[in-house]
């Protein structure tokens, strides 16, 4: 038994059940043990699983040309680039080097802030952006900008799925809490009423319909992201990245047990309760969830697709047909280039595993004057 084993189990004979966001919480951001915090969390190749910037730097410069175009409709004297939950720096690294190599007037407007609450990654990503220090800030939470108000581009990749969500279940047409308990000196999960009110009117005003024994997870943080940034952005666009689906798609009875999963070395469990502060914790996003609250944010959408139609859109094929000369570009082993960058936007890989939501605030731009004409469109099923 670990550490943080015995700290949650010592937490809840004294204290009693506690929800399983609460559970989700310490296992991944206990300050000593949790998965992000303690360094456990192991990215890559030879971790526990990878993004997007790990399996080609062609993402971040995707990225890069989204946010260059952006730069223009925004149009002001300093740019700000915002990345929450930024990990070890990967696609900052990416974003930055390709702005200076293709707009170095832009490169000397903008500034870059990492927001990441890890101390260990916070570190490794001083380490990696040494080259681009000049232009960045550290900071371990939103807060710390809370008296600013910045225009320019938040980004975020792969985050929302990480933020500690509730599990809920359908029990004779009413809704119950699943806990997490001690008994024997094992952790179960039991059930009680929910713990908050806000979980039961969080599909008010939605035709979301589920069956009895239905178990789904609902993640409260993204309003409060979203105020949040809401204080903190005169004027920009908001980039989210991750994996999920719209509500009706999301919620579908065919998902009876939710979505919820654990990843350790980068195999695919459902149970939480081993590996405890080893092994991520996530659950597909609610993209409706985060278009509803944008909107009754004065954030509105301006586009909601897949990862692979976005990449395509912004210019990905540019980097399989041109012969690039940068380290980590197409070489001397082509082939195996070009399926790194096939992983990101191809249906089946990455390409239809991920969705892409696009909001702005305060630039009031149609879809058209901003979002460039596909090239091709990709059979996706999106909603």
């Amino acid at each position: 038994m670990n550490n943080l084993t015995e700290i949650i189990k010592s937490q809840i004979r004294d204290l009693g059940p506690i929800t399983f966001a609460e559970f989700m919480e310490l296992a991944l951001y206990h300050p000593g043990y949790g998965y992000y915090s303690s360094g456990n969390s192991r990215i890559g190749k030879e971790g526990d699983f990878y993004t997007s910037p790990y399996v080609h730097s062609a993402f971040g410069k995707v990225i890069a040309n989204f946010i260059m175009k952006s730069f223009d409709i925004i149009d002001e004297e300093e740019l700000t680039i915002i990345e929450l939950g930024a990990g070890k720096g990967l696609l900052a690294l990416d974003v930055l080097t390709h702005i200076k190599s293709a707009n170095p007037e832009q490169y000397d407007r903008s500034n870059y802030y990492i927001v990441e609450r890890s101390d260990h990654f916070r570190n490794e990503s001083k380490k990696i952006l040494i080259d681009h220090r000049h232009k960045i800030k550290w900071l371990s939470s939103l807060d710390e900008l809370e008296k600013e108000k910045v225009s320019g581009v938040i980004i975020s990749n792969e985050l929302i799925d990480a933020l500690a969500f509730h599990r809920v279940k359908v029990v004779e047409e009413n809704l119950v809490e699943i806990y997490v308990s001690v008994e024997d000196g094992e952790i179960i999960e039991r059930t009680d009423k929910p713990s908050s009110g806000d979980l039961e009117e969080y599909f008010q005003n939605t035709d979301v319909q589920f069956r009895e024994g239905q178990e789904f997870e609902i993640n409260l943080h993204a309003e409060s992201l979203l105020q949040k940034i809401k204080g903190i952005l005169r004027k920009g666009l908001i980039l989210t990245i991750d994996y999920g689906y719209l509500a009706p798609e999301l919620f579908s009875p065919e998902r009876m047990k939710g979505t919820y999963k654990c990843i350790y070395r980068h195999t695919i469990n459902e149970t939480p309760y081993i590996n405890i502060g080893e092994q991520d914790i996530t659950a597909h996003v609610d993209f409706s969830n985060l278009i509803r609250i944008g909107e009754s944010l004065k954030i509105n959408k301006i586009q909601y697709t897949t990862q692979g139609q976005f990449l395509v859109d912004w210019g990905i094929l540019d980097f399989i047909s041109k012969g690039m000369e940068e380290k980590g570009s197409l070489g001397s082993s082509n082939e195996k280039e070009r399926q790194a960058i096939k992983n990101l936007f191809l249906p089946k890989l990455m390409g239809d595993k991920f969705k892409i939501l696009l909001q702005e605030k305060n630039l009031e731009i149609s879809h058209k004057a901003f979002y460039p004409e596909s090239p091709f469109k990709i059979s996706f099923n999106v909603l």
